[in-house]
């Protein structure tokens, strides 16, 4: 759309924002960003760093909604020969058949909320896409991003999302025609449809100009097929920022895309928050998808890049390859505080005209020479401002500097001195709040006495200290940080009783917010509460409470390493548990830099090195997951070296040698999965050794000889599957011994489960003997236990969960003895149990899995009874079932396999009952699982043999076809 075609149409952005209405132009920049929009571009990406307080987020907004105009060629030829300040005022003032608006997008870093997430690698660059798309529709732009929404759906799929979770990340306009086909085909899954609607949706949205773009990113066909075979959080995740950018570059180059599109991003720092001590690997990782993103965009193009931050980038120093951003693609201008003559300006707005009040409020706000601080500026206006509407004309001489060497703190005391009673004590009970409204502003004066009436919330809004808060919503506004930290750090008397009363109001709500006023009134206290209710909203597998937890994380006070690492140690766990990999290494890595430090201060802190211990072997325990063998077995042996080192420092402390124990125990393990026998053995022993160690200081230390049974049971499996079975039966008895010397000295639930748990290995090894009485018998004593556990605390979800995998044991054996009522019965039993479990905790991975392999087990059954239609059903159930696992965990291994197990037996199912297209369809999609277990596990044999098993029953169906065509 040309200029003169659109000259008449665009009328003048104003949200009547007083702020912006009193901006003091910072004509240097006006002009920077109005020579970018109406000259050729440089090429160059634009970041403003400075203080916090400078006015950067005002400056984006002031040239976001009145510089960013593109003048017909002969008005910009006759203007930008202007001094700055007339280019600057004519820019605001032009009429509006001289210039087109360009479209333009704010991607503020700091607005975390639950529903938006703008630092996320996913979500925020999603969140970015889809303003991108409903920035240039308002201005009749049509901008469309084909390989990156295709790449963004498939990534959603795979991460378990529905069709209408999907729809509705993106905008309405776009999820029509082939969006809508496109996004059928991929939550269908089946292979052929999704590549013929990819294909079209991909040159379809590529009407224009596509050869060019397709010569830079090979065929539609052939990308296609790359994103489908990237794994999704280890190669894909990192891929959508050059998608996106690869996409923006190809819609700029069409003939009706805008001639410029400017691209905002504010509060750089958000990034990084609290952390205080991190390693270049951590720090980089922070905002590379960021920096993938600027990287990949064409610039001279059209494209305008505005970053602002409060310190200057390390972009060039990035040490991962292609994700620097190298010196010459940036332009780095330092905001400063305002110039005198600015400040000048800025009065005269405000309406204060009287030349030795205004020398007198620039000389307290002032800095330096020339450098005015545009906050304690706009407290000293609205000082006087205030005192007028009390009838009071204040002159330089009223305005005596108050004693205290702080400015702000100065400047708000003098300020509130010309305020009322209620005015002044709702500034500091607000600063308490995130964020407010008028019903937070009500009961904040309910409760301290004083007028929460409508005047006095629409005075306090007009303050150059409050600001809105979007990301809450509408009519939310929050006081000046500088101020909530004056009030926070200095233990305002109003304040402290505001946090109070927010701390009850929101624990009324069950609301995460009460940690943070917790948090406010005792830092301490407040960590501590986080830490308590995220671990135990982890075991329950509430990942929606540890979601809002993790919100309010970035605000709370953490006034140590020792801290930051016990909170970095659980987000990671946290991560873990939803198989986000790449995020929960680095929370892993975060908390044992965070110990480091700790220990680089303290180095004698036994507790330190305790906790360093176990973040280490979570992440050993994650490695191992990830088929990363090598790096696991390292991480293990510095797990065991931190609480040796713990232990050298005191010899009786018995957490320290029990957690010794526990490491020794998961290396063990490893070790047992990778046919190291006899060093998994002597890593078992030493791991009992180190519980008796434990136990030598406190006999009836519950922990260590809970501990002592679970690994005599795992060497007993060890020994079963070696074949030593007297030496494993009599560790299973032994490791009965030891749970019933712990129940003897406390009825715990744990122990009763655990000794569950070794009866039904104990029946395991029985079975495989051909003691089949024995085995059932000990079955039934597993169940026996699971019900003690369950009798003594009935919302206790691991003893749901085990009994079912009893009964689901019991029901194995019961089909070998012929016995097939009763393992129908077993497995109905068990799947019912499992539903138990996942009744208490929704989001619990395990159980869904558990109880799609039960339903499984099921169909086979059935199936080899010639119950076909139930053995289907009970197939899709499964199906169902591992996919609830994977909605949590995209990348749980287990689910996966058994997920393409299910879809094997099924087709089998299928061919014999002449459905065969189906068949070809499951056996496509169960290939498609199993070669996404070998890109998370390249070492998983099963995963290896099952995906030949149906790539030959895939191929045999091919073959057959053929011969009777």
């Amino acid at each position: 759309m040309s200029i003169d075609d659109e000259q008449l149409e665009i009328e003048t952005v104003t949200d009547g924002d007083r702020a912006l209405d009193l901006f003091v132009d910072r004509v240097g920049f006006t002009r920077l960003l109005a020579e970018q929009l109406n000259d050729p571009v440089t090429g160059q990406i634009l970041y403003f760093y400075g203080d916090g307080g400078n006015g950067k987020s005002l400056l984006l907004k002031y040239l976001r909604q009145r510089i960013c105009k593109r003048f017909l060629p002969r008005v910009w030829q006759s203007r930008k020969v202007q001094p700055d300040a007339e280019l600057a005022q004519f820019i605001e003032t032009a009429p509006v058949n001289t210039y087109v608006r360009v479209p333009v997008v704010l991607h503020d870093f700091g607005l975390t909320s639950p529903f938006e997430r703008p630092q996320d690698p996913f979500y925020g660059l999603l969140l970015l896409r889809k303003n991108l798309a409903e920035a240039a529709a308002k201005l009749h732009y049509r901008l469309r991003f084909p390989l990156y929404d295709f790449a963004c759906i498939w990534y959603l799929r795979q991460k378990g999302k529905s069709l209408e979770e999907i729809r509705s990340l993106f905008p309405l306009s776009d999820v029509a025609g082939g969006f809508a086909t496109l996004l059928d085909a991929v939550t269908g899954n089946a292979v052929g449809a999704i590549a013929t609607a990819a294909l079209n949706f991909v040159v379809e949205d590529l009407e224009e100009k596509v050869t060019g773009y397709l010569s830079q990113i090979k065929s539609p066909a052939e990308k296609i097929r790359e994103i489908q075979q990237q794994d999704v959080d280890t190669e894909l995740i990192f891929s959508l920022p050059k998608l996106l950018a690869q996409d923006l570059n190809a819609a700029m180059a069409q003939d009706k895309a805008p001639s410029r599109i400017v691209l905002f991003f504010d509060t750089h720092e958000a990034f990084w928050g609290q952390q205080k001590h991190e390693s270049d690997t951590l720090f980089f990782a922070k905002d590379e998808w960021l920096r993938c993103l600027l990287r990949g965009l064409e610039l001279k193009a059209g494209i305008v890049v505005v970053v602002a931050g409060r310190e200057v980038p390390r972009w060039a120093e990035a040490i991962k390859p292609k994700t620097d951003i190298p010196a010459k693609y940036l332009w780095v201008l330092q905001v400063g505080h305002l110039a005198v003559a600015d400040a000048r300006v800025y009065l005269q707005r405000v309406g204060i005209e009287a030349a030795t009040l205004s020398e007198k409020l620039i000389a307290d706000a002032s800095v330096a020479v020339d450098e005015v601080h545009p906050l304690y500026l706009g407290l000293g206006a609205d000082t006087v401002l205030q005192a007028e509407r009390q009838g009071i004309t204040l002159s330089a001489a009223d305005l005596v500097s108050l004693p205290g060497a702080n400015p702000a703190k100065v400047l708000i005391e003098r300020l509130l001195k010309y305020v009322d009673r209620d005015i002044r004590y709702a500034v500091h009970a607000l600063s308490a709040c995130r964020a407010f409204n008028f019903e937070l502003f009500k009961l904040l004066g309910q409760e301290l006495d004083f007028q929460p009436t409508r005047p006095n919330f629409d005075l306090l809004r007009e303050f150059s200290f409050v600001w809105r808060a979007k990301q809450r919503g509408e009519n939310w506004y929050r006081i000046h940080d500088l101020l909530r930290r004056l009030d926070n750090r200095d233990g305002n008397e109003i304040t402290q009783q505001a946090h109070q009363v927010l701390e009850q109001h929101y624990q009324a709500q069950n609301s995460a917010e009460s940690i943070y006023h917790a948090n406010r009134l005792d830092w301490q206290r407040g960590v501590d509460e986080w830490v308590e209710v995220f671990e135990e909203a982890l075991r329950l597998s509430r990942y929606e409470q540890c979601r809002n937890l993790l919100e309010i994380c970035p605000d709370l006070l953490i006034q140590d390493d020792f801290q930051m690492g016990v909170v970095s140690y659980f987000e990671g766990e946290h991560f873990a548990q939803l198989a986000r990999h790449a995020e929960a290494q680095q929370e892993y890595r975060e908390a044992i830099e965070s110990y480091d430090q700790h220990l680089f201060q303290a180095p004698d802190d036994i507790a330190a090195h305790n906790n360093k211990g176990a973040v280490l072997q979570s992440l050993a325990g994650l490695q191992a997951k990830l088929s990363r063998y090598n790096e696991a077995q390292q991480n293990y042996q510095q797990a065991i070296e931190s609480f040796n080192q713990a232990t050298a420092l005191s010899p009786d402390d018995i957490a320290a040698h029990n957690n010794k124990g526990n490491a020794l125990q998961s290396l063990a393990i490893l070790q047992a999965n990778l046919s190291q026998h006899n060093e998994s053995q002597q890593n078992y022993l030493l791991a009992i050794e180190s519980y008796n160690q434990a136990l030598s200081g406190a006999r009836d230390y519950i922990d260590a000889l809970n501990n002592i049974g679970i690994a005599l049971q795992n060497l007993a499996i060890l020994q079963a599957k070696l074949s030593q079975h007297n030496e494993a039966r009599q560790n299973y008895q032994l490791a009965i011994e030891s749970f019933d010397q712990a129940i003897s000295r406390a009825n715990d639930v744990q122990l009763h489960n655990n000794k569950g748990n070794t009866l039904e290995s104990l029946a395991i090894l029985q079975a495989k003997l051909s003691q089949h009485n024995e085995a059932q018998q000990s079955y039934q004593l597993a169940i026996e236990s699971f019900d003690q556990a369950i009798s003594c605390a009935p919302d206790y979800i691991a003893a749901h969960n085990n009994k079912g995998n009893a009964l689901r044991g019991l029901a194995y054996l019961q089909i070998k003895l012929l016995q097939y009522n009763e393992a129908q019965r077993n497995f109905q039993q068990a799947i019912k149990s499992y539903s138990q479990a996942i009744s208490r905790a929704p989001d619990l991975i395990g159980a869904h899995n558990n109880k799609g392999n039960a339903l499984q087990s099921l169909a086979d059954l059935q199936v080899n009874l010639s119950q076909h239609n139930e053995a289907q059903h009970n197939y899709q159930q499964a199906i169902e079932s591992y996919d609830q696992a994977l909605c949590c965990a995209p990348n749980f291994i287990n689910a996966l396999n058994d997920k393409g197990v299910a879809l094997k037996n099924l087709g089998n199912l299928q061919v014999a009952l002449g459905q065969r297209q189906a068949a070809k369809n499951k056996w496509q999609e169960a290939l498609r699982l199993f070669a996404r277990v070998l890109q998370l596990a390249p070492n998983d044999a099963d995963a290896q043999r099952q995906k030949d098993v149906v790539q030959a029953l895939s191929d045999g169906l091919d073959d057959e076809g053929e011969s009777v065509s």
